[in-house]
């Protein structure tokens, strides 16, 4: 009976050192956006630059307010020195994609960015955008396409926060290379034909 339970105790030792070790794998969460969902008009842009034209009636102002979402992120890995941001329409320009938000530097100790920080460049270094933009610029579909498909993922990397202002997102990314240590994502849809 000894042998069986000192067995038992063994293994129960076992699978709980096993539960113990489980990696947590990072997360992001919003209060403003429910991943999968339409996204809130708030949240899309407000681009004067945008304006209706005869030539082109498909681009005109959004009914937005250019407010960035509100994101927390978990579980980020201990050996974490700084967090980027890079929001992306993957459907934007007929499927050549349109970044919106290129943001890092992040402090290793943020773990959030409040509802707005994003459109005022708080906690942030700004890269460039499509549009030239080194803030939040929120989604901005043509009148009359369907529901765009936007994602913003949370990057947790090796990286010392130095790196320079105005990096593209593929200037970044190549840039993190061999460096980023985790991510995390979540998404939304946005089309002015249900705005």
């Amino acid at each position: 009976m000894r042998k069986i339970a000192a067995g038992l105790g063994i293994a129960f030792l076992a699978v709980a050192g096993a539960a113990l070790a489980a990696p947590a794998w990072m997360t992001v969460t919003s209060t403003s956006i429910t991943d999968g969902q339409r996204i809130a008009v708030r949240f899309g842009a407000d681009d004067p630059r945008r304006a209706c034209s005869p030539r082109n009636p498909a681009i005109c102002p959004c009914p937005g307010k250019n407010v960035s979402p509100q994101l927390a992120w978990h579980n980020a890995p201990a050996n974490t020195k700084s967090f980027a941001i890079l929001m992306y329409d993957v459907d934007g320009q007929y499927g050549a994609g349109v970044s919106h938000w290129v943001a890092y530097n992040i402090a290793p100790t943020t773990t959030e960015l409040q509802e707005g920080d994003g459109s005022a460049g708080k906690g942030f270094t700004g890269g460039l955008g499509t549009r030239a933009n080194a803030n939040y610029l929120g989604p901005c579909p043509p009148q009359g396409d369907g529901p765009h498909h936007y994602s913003i993922t949370v990057m947790a990397s090796d990286l010392d926060p130095h790196l320079p202002a105005g990096l593209t997102r593929e200037q970044f990314l190549d840039k993190a290379k061999g460096h980023l240590l985790s991510s995390a994502t979540i998404g939304g849809l946005f089309a002015r034909v249900y705005n």
